[in-house]
């Protein structure tokens, strides 16, 4: 029976690709696999009924053929199909049933199989996950992701050496979607292995060194994910003793701060500044206060005409920035006391609360933050009803600390 089985997830598997250009195929190189993964999933049903009675080494066996199998058409793939689809949902919510699991991760990591089932995916799966192979087969690279995501913290410990070297090769490919999902790899590495051991054998400084050379990417689906993962490395969050030290986070701020300054694609501003925010919420940016001050005046004043949604996070920047670096505002206050009363005569932002929310929070914390110098550059200020943001000057000024 198990060679049936075999045979029957194999079949779909069967063609090897001599190219290694994996990001030139399409729907039409896979005429039949998703038609054959649909009867065998019909066929693998049938065997299910079996399982609880196989041979434990057999069924370790089973269950590690089917699940490469469901990895395979866990979505859309040009191999794959609606029908194909829908097939491995049904087949693999009736595997868990008849193995008596509640979900995927319970069954991967279930410590009545030794090696686990993942150990065995992984070993199984590791000879078109080379260096030289794994773009051999356009779906390598989606199995591994798939069955990854399906390992959290704490059983992910246990199999770090396994999983931390494929997504290596996967950022260094020079196609977008090998990239992405290189960068969601280490994502999910991330978010599930405790920051210590991720800071031995200088496993943080590979992922780091590896993720920089893309910030310089001008490819939207790698920026929207890439900052975020850097954004979890141990080291972005870690404060140096001496501020003149220029750590990691350091680097990767001074790059967005100076790649927003001049970017004039809406949608990639837009997200530039959202990753800044990110980044400033983080960590106090007490080494790029200049810098940011200038980007900030920049998105309200120079540049009147940008996205509202940008100044909407750029207020939101501002905010942070005055929160945590309070001591300095002293320096900045007329920059910024210029920048958000200007904001508020654009005829784009009049009658937006976030806006004008923001604002005042913004004010307000100026306020707070240096009231001797705010108070001495507003006080003649407010005599002038005519002056842009008078009205929420005032109403700044009357809060009581």
């Amino acid at each position: 029976m198990i060679s049936k089985e075999q045979s029957a997830v194999e079949y779909f598997r069967k063609k090897d690709f001599l190219r290694d250009d994996i990001d030139n195929y399409s729907p039409e190189d896979f005429p039949y696999t998703a038609t054959n993964a649909v009867e065998c999933f019909q066929y693998l049903k049938h065997l299910l009924k079996e399982v609880q009675s196989m041979e434990h080494g057999f069924k370790r066996h089973f269950l590690i053929n089917v699940l490469l199998l469901c990895a395979t058409h866990n979505k859309a793939y040009h191999w794959s199909s609606s029908n194909s689809i829908s097939s491995c949902e049904e087949f693999l919510a009736d595997l868990l049933q008849y193995t008596q699991h509640h979900n995927l991760t319970s069954l991967l990591c279930d410590d009545n199989f030794h090696p686990t089932i993942f150990k065995g995916i992984i070993k199984k799966i590791r000879p078109s996950l080379m260096k030289d192979t794994w773009m051999l087969n356009p779906s390598s690279c989606y199995i591994f992701y798939w069955l990854l995501c399906h390992v959290k913290h704490p059983q992910l410990v246990d199999y770090l050496g396994d999983v931390f070297p494929p997504p290596f090769m996967f950022v260094s490919y020079h196609a977008i979607p090998q990239k992405v999902l290189g960068v969601q790899c280490f994502n999910h590495i991330l978010d599930n292995i405790p920051p210590t051991l991720m800071k031995l054998d200088g496993n943080e400084d590979a992922i780091f060194h590896s993720l920089f050379p893309l910030t310089y990417s001008k490819d939207l689906p790698v920026i929207e994910v890439l900052f975020p993962c850097l954004l979890k490395l141990p080291m972005m969050k870690t404060q140096k003793a001496k501020l003149v030290y220029w750590g990691e986070s350091d680097k990767i701020l001074n790059h967005l701060l100076f790649t927003v300054e001049f970017e004039n694609n809406r949608e990639m501003k837009r997200l530039y500044l959202s990753h800044i925010k990110d980044f400033v919420e983080c960590t106090p940016p007490f080494k790029h206060l200049k810098r940011l001050i200038k980007v900030v005046k920049i998105v309200l004043i120079e540049n009147p005409f940008s996205d509202v949604r940008c100044k909407i996070i750029i207020l939101q920047i501002l905010k942070a920035v005055i929160q945590s670096c309070w001591p300095r505002m002293e320096v900045h206050c007329f920059d910024i006391l210029i920048s958000v009363l200007d904001l508020q005569q654009q005829k784009d932002v009049q009658n937006n609360d976030e806006i004008s929310q923001l604002s005042e929070d913004c004010l307000t914390l100026l306020k707070f933050s240096c009231k001797e110098k705010f108070m001495s550059l507003t006080s003649s200020y407010v005599d002038d009803p005519n002056l842009p943001g008078v009205d929420l000057l005032k109403q700044v000024i009357i809060k009581d600390d």
